[in-house]
């Protein structure tokens, strides 16, 4: 193994700040109307109610939150004030190929079991206001050479993002690097992506040494390794143009002598108020970055596609000599940025051997409760760390240097167990309806041998209704594939509610309903620039853009394209299909990423080939071969 990496044996765990799911009224969205058919789809121009509103949230890059009702909690005493440190915050760096901005992934709120306290004084009373001394980020000057190179650099990539919009890929797909954008396959595309990340390692080691088992630390002397997600200056930015709210979107805590505060004002965060709570030694945690962040969103969304499940993202600011959170551990798997400055981490193994893999966040732990550290190391710019969930941790920074990392949370709730939950009910279900002997009732003697105060009993009769359960259990309690099928269904369907809607690119957005255009004549007729026919070539969007599933007597196909901005902010979007129509649908999840003809599909006309087809696209799960360029 390369003297860069170190590894350490963790029984597992994951660092996923638990966030409270103030979920947004349950009022529908107005494109994802329940049992809507397709029977009746007219082949061309329409889009399906609520689309059109749709279509201008999938690209809206601001979040509609809702107000902060938290009342105002006891004050605390305000830390003594730092100075932000002297490391010049990272340049954002544009994307290789121009990306289109698209409904950003949805935060989920924190439930950590910490008192909500204020800062005492004049910084309590500016952070209500919103009104404090500095009038912005207190970001570190840049000398003339640093402008200099950054002015180049900013000039270059503007040069590049123009070329990215006539033809980003001609020179990689004619060296046979890649494929054309709209020929991408999106599980390979999250398997790049997950490379990215851990090299130099080989992916095909990390899962057979790393997941799950142990920890990994990849140190690489590269800084500027994950610049291009996060920096100070994107963070002010972030806060000045997007109405972000305390409790909602940022939480300000601090660790002192054992106690975890969390000192969040009510309404909305200005980048005064937060600085100034920086400022003061609190650490910063930007609960759903992705919503506002491009990039972020774009590694996000492609990691979803490969490990089938939200891959969600914070982001922890911290300022020098500080410790935000108390010791715990977490239910997910976790990938550490470490973006800007250095962190010093302290890993331990799960307090016992139940909670190894844990399937839910554990309170704040004691250091009582912690045994010896498994991992003690110092994060620097450029580094990552992965650990698995159930691993207890705990951060802080040093004395003169600030941390900036993203935490990535992979594979919550996608353990057995959960499939288990869905599975179970189901066939307990099946099996009182099929046999008779589930239904019958139990031994007018049950209450005299079995139960806690007869545990120690060892009775004829207790042995024999015991052996009598046991025996119902293996012969009737035994799942079918078709059962088995609809339980994973069932967690598919969580995640297309969950997921974050996919960001396309221009080569991909000239191909799909986003980037459609409709005009006017003289008449005041409408004509769209596109129309599906018999000849037209399609294929899925992304690999699991849509889930097929059998539900309440119904085909359903569920997907996550259509999305709100905050984490399961509407009810699932799906459309009902016919038995009958099933078939093409399997085709299409079969072919991708192959394209094919909507004349290949199997269906009973050319007719309801066009409409099947134009009610795909027109809801955003298919993508042309060509683009349609009519008016």
């Amino acid at each position: 193994m390369s003297d860069d990496i170190s590894a350490f044996s963790a029984y597992g765990s994951k660092s996923r700040a638990q966030q409270q799911k103030k979920k947004a009224a349950k009022k529908p969205m107005k494109n994802s109307a329940p049992k809507q058919k397709i029977n009746g789809v007219s082949p061309k121009g329409r889009l399906d109610k609520g689309k059109q509103e749709q279509k201008k949230t999938m690209f809206d890059g601001d979040m509609n939150n809702n107000k902060n009702n938290n009342k105002k909690q006891p004050k605390a005493q305000s830390p003594q004030r730092k100075s932000l440190g002297s490391e010049a915050p990272s340049c954002p760096m544009p994307t290789k190929r121009g990306a289109a901005p698209s409904c950003p992934m949805p935060s989920k709120k924190s439930k950590e079991n910490a008192p909500v306290t204020a800062l005492k004084g004049a910084r309590a009373a500016a952070a209500v206001t919103n009104k404090m001394a500095t009038k912005s980020c207190p970001l570190p000057a840049k000398n003339k050479q640093e402008k200099q190179v950054a002015n180049a650099k900013a000039a270059a990539d503007a040069k590049a993002a123009a070329n990215a919009k006539t033809a980003p890929n001609a020179k990689a797909v004619a060296n046979g690097a890649r494929p054309a954008v709209h020929e991408l396959n999106s599980l390979e595309e999250g398997k790049r992506v997950l490379r990215w990340l851990l090299n130099p390692v080989d992916s095909a080691k990390f899962f057979s040494d790393y997941w799950e088992r142990n920890a990994l630390h990849i140190k690489r002397a590269h800084p500027t390794y994950f610049s291009e997600l996060i920096s100070f200056k994107m963070i002010d930015q972030m806060l000045l143009r997007n109405h972000l709210e305390f409790t909602t979107n940022i939480d300000i805590t601090s660790y002192k002598d054992g106690v975890r505060e969390t000192h969040n004002p009510d309404g909305r965060a200005m980048p005064p108020a937060v600085w100034g709570f920086y400022g003061d030694g609190c650490s910063v945690r930007i609960l759903n970055p992705s919503s506002y962040l491009t990039q972020l969103r774009q590694v996000c969304s492609v990691l979803q596609e490969y490990f089938h499940c939200l891959v969600g993202a914070n982001v922890y600011l911290t300022p020098p000599k500080s410790q935000g959170f108390a010791p715990h551990y977490d239910d997910i798997e976790a990938f550490v940025l470490q973006v800007e400055g250095r962190k010093r981490w302290r890993l331990y193994s799960p307090p016992t051997p139940s909670e190894t893999l844990a399937l839910v966040s554990s309170p704040n732990l004691k250091p009582e409760q912690l045994g010896p550290p498994i991992f003690d190391g110092v994060l620097e710019a450029g580094d990552i760390l992965y650990f698995p969930r159930g691993t207890v941790h705990q951060a802080l920074t040093e004395k003169k240097h600030h941390s900036l990392h993203i935490t990535l949370s992979v594979y919550q709730k996608q353990a057995y167990a959960n499939l288990m939950e869905h599975l179970m009910p189901s066939v307990l279900e099946r099996a009182v309806k099929q046999h008779l002997s589930l239904r019958r009732g139990l031994p007018l003697h049950t209450w005299q041998h079995l139960g806690l105060a007869h545990g120690t009993k060892k009775t004829p009769q207790r042995a024999e209704m015991q052996a009598q359960i046991k025996r119902m259990v293996t012969q009737y309690l035994m799942p079918t594939d078709s059962q088995i099928d609809n339980a994973v269904d069932q967690l598919a369907k969580r995640y297309q509610h969950e997921a974050l809607p996919p960001t396309l690119l221009p080569e991909e957005l000239c191909r799909t309903v986003f980037g459609s255009r409709s005009e006017t004549n003289s008449l005041g007729q409408c004509l769209c620039d596109y129309e599906i026919t018999e000849q037209t070539s399609v294929r899925l969007l992304r690999a699991n853009i849509l889930r097929l599933m059998a539900e309440d007597s119904s085909l359903r196909i569920y997907y996550y394209v259509d999305n709100a901005l905050e984490y399961c902010k509407y009810e699932a979007n799906f459309m009902e299909i016919e038995p009958t129509e099933a078939g093409a649908v399997e085709l299409l999840l079969t072919t991708y990423p192959k394209y094919i003809k909507v004349s290949q599909l199997p269906l009973r006309s050319a007719e309801r080939r066009v409409e099947v087809v134009t009610a795909l696209w027109e809801r955003g799960l298919l993508m042309t071969e060509k683009p349609f360029n009519k008016l």
